[in-house]
């Protein structure tokens, strides 16, 4: 009995998105590290993300057997390397024969009803095949209305007849296409960007990145439903991985971490809980449910709310007032303030003599500000926050 054939294309993206994760973040893995599948499940999305990211695969002989694991220098790439694994869909006899015969019937300016690319079809194409193959209109209908919806094809009705035609490409200017070079790589929904450029080959980038957060590529599709929840201002399902149940949830805005790049979806929870943050990593998939009728409410008073926001942590109940007395010297160390007023947020900086500053700041967040203020360590004279527990 012959064995089953390894196939490289994805039938759900959750699966290698959460491999790709698990190499990336985590470092080298063993195929005995993954319980929740089987060991064949192991190797075939393995095998798919060394065909996906074979250079950035490194592999590492340990005891009994190879470890795998992701490294991505960003000094070394313009594009993000992640934007492969979503080009890997799987797809049936059908759809790539009717891709490719839809795209060679819709030239640009043409429109046809369903009968009459039907009858196309069956006069100009089937006709070459001697294998008995045929298209139903039934899976011609569901094809047509696939590429309505992906805007491929646009829809419209001609007395009683539908009539499909076909959308014009978007074509850039030099600028755009530098443009859209660094948002698709900066910016939420970025792959979509890279599909635009990639309708021009033009894939030369002269952008390189010191900062440069290739993982929230694996969230586009998360990203994009929510913020398509924001937009229509309606609650969704968040389906998180590893729980089996749905979570009622009312998006009201997007955030990043300028420090790691994680992002987060902020909003109301069904129980009532206001504010609540969920990490779009830790997200499997987003439904869309019924529209919120308070969600504006809701999104002025997280506006308020986040006027006194350091991180995605906080305690909403109090508003702590900060002072931290620093010793910088204003004449040979001028870096020092001026990293204060870049990396200080809402936060104000007052100047009392040429060595002595203070910095003053409204938070919910006292935790969340530690590690900014541990890079002062040594020019701390004074803290005063009101919370004895925190400054101790």
């Amino acid at each position: 009995m012959m064995a089953k054939s390894f196939n490289e294309l994805i039938k759900n993206f959750a699966v290698i998105r959460n491999y790709v994760r698990e190499f990336y973040v985590y470092g080298f893995k063993q195929r005995e590290d993954f319980k929740a599948k089987s060991g064949r499940s192991y190797d075939n999305e393995r095998r798919r993300i060394e065909s996906y990211l074979r250079e950035y695969v490194e592999v590492e002989q340990q005891g009994s057997g190879k470890a795998l694991r992701l490294f991505i220098d960003p000094n070394e790439v313009t594009e993000n390397p992640m934007f492969a694994v979503w080009q890997a869909k799987s797809f049936t006899k059908n759809d790539v024969f009717l891709h490719f015969v839809l795209m060679d019937i819709f030239q640009v300016g043409e429109a046809y009803s369903v009968n009459q690319v039907l009858a196309r079809i069956d006069a100009d194409y089937l006709v070459h095949f001697r294998d008995g193959f045929m298209i139903e209109p039934l899976t011609l209908r569901k094809k047509l209305a696939e590429y309505v919806a992906l805007a491929v094809l646009r829809r419209e009705m001609r007395g009683r007849e539908v009539y499909f035609s076909r959308v014009v490409s978007v074509m850039l200017s030099d600028r755009a296409r530098r443009a859209v070079q660094f948002f698709k790589e900066m910016a939420p929904v970025g792959v979509l960007g890279h599909y635009l450029l990639q309708q021009e080959d033009a894939m030369d980038s002269v952008f390189s990145y010191k900062h440069y957060f290739v993982m929230h590529t694996l969230e586009e599709q998360v990203c994009l439903d929510l913020l398509a929840a924001i937009r229509e201002e309606r609650w969704v399902v968040l389906m998180r991985f590893g729980r089996e149940r749905g979570l009622g949830f009312m998006p009201v805005k997007l955030l990043v971490s300028a420090q790691s790049g994680r992002r987060y979806v902020v909003g109301k929870s069904k129980k009532g809980q206001f504010f609540a943050f969920h990490r779009l990593d830790q997200i499997e998939r987003v439904e869309i449910a019924e529209v919120a009728t308070d969600f504006e409410m809701e999104k002025e008073h997280f506006d308020e709310v986040r006027k006194f926001m350091w991180s995605a942590g906080f305690d909403r109940r109090v508003v702590h007032t900060l002072c931290v007395t620093l010793a910088i010297d204003e004449i040979r160390e001028a870096y020092m303030l001026d990293r204060i007023r870049m990396e200080g947020r809402h936060g104000t900086l007052e100047r009392l003599t040429s060595k002595r500053f203070v910095f003053r700041i409204e938070t919910y967040d006292l935790n969340g500000m530690k590690p900014f203020l541990r890079t002062f360590m040594g020019r701390i004279v004074a803290l005063d926050s009101g919370d004895e527990a925190w400054e101790r």
